[in-house]
């Protein structure tokens, strides 16, 4: 079972260089406007108030405490939905729906770790969407799978053998990002990559890939077509 954990761990490192980055670049860029928009609005506050000098200071510590406070909820809220362990966990899961052997488990992983040497074997894109906040999504093809990182949900796999057609498709969705005080409905676009499988009867496909750039779509589309 090496190959296999070893794949399980090159998706658990896959999704920590990202926490990585995102952690970084939220410190360096996010958390500073954060915390000049709380002092700001602190010191206009106070001097609309008629506050000068250390009124005024004061003020600006205020809501510079709020803006840290804000910023480390932020932070607890973000982080633990790109925890490593929740990718092993998923891979486990997607691995698990397909009723796997440990010898089938060994052959995934070995395929996985020999497609991820090859570019042409992969797709790195970043989510584009409401509520998305740009978190990275990897398509993986080998010989007898398809499996796809960072979509909903979080591992998406696929038995090239099981499937009898592939489809792209498009549907209309809508999303909802909520606000401290209102909420904004959204309509976008989904665009998908169907399967279908031997001796289903399901007329709407067993299962799917979703992306939010038809190009994208249509570049995984055509990896598959391409292999089939």
């Amino acid at each position: 079972m090496e190959s296999y954990r070893m794949w399980i761990k090159s998706g658990k490192s896959w999704l920590g260089t990202y926490r990585k980055k995102l952690f970084i670049g939220t410190i360096c860029k996010v958390i500073p406007i954060v915390l000049v928009l709380f002092i700001g609005f602190g010191v206009i506050m106070s001097a609309i108030d008629g506050d000068k000098g250390d009124e005024l200071i004061q003020a600006g510590m205020t809501g510079l405490g709020f803006g840290v406070f804000i910023s480390v909820i932020f932070l607890l809220l973000l982080l633990p939905g790109l925890s490593t362990s929740r990718m092993s966990r998923n891979i486990k899961k997607a691995v698990n729906l397909l009723n796997m052997s440990e010898t089938e488990q060994e052959q995934l992983g070995r395929e996985m770790l020999e497609a991820a040497k090859n570019s042409a074997n992969i797709l790195d894109y970043e989510l584009v969407a409401p509520n998305s906040n740009k978190t990275p999504a990897r398509f993986i093809l080998s010989r007898n799978y398809a499996c796809l990182w960072g979509s909903s949900p979080l591992v998406i796999l696929v038995r090239l053998s099981d499937v009898a057609q592939i489809r792209p498709e498009t549907e209309e969705k809508t999303s909802t990002t909520y606000g401290s005080q209102s909420s904004t409905m959204h309509f976008l676009t989904l665009y998908t990559v169907i399967f279908y499988y031997k001796g289903s009867e399901n007329q709407d496909g067993d299962t799917g890939m979703g992306f939010f750039d038809e190009s994208i779509r249509d570049r995984v589309f055509e990896m598959l077509s391409k292999r089939a």
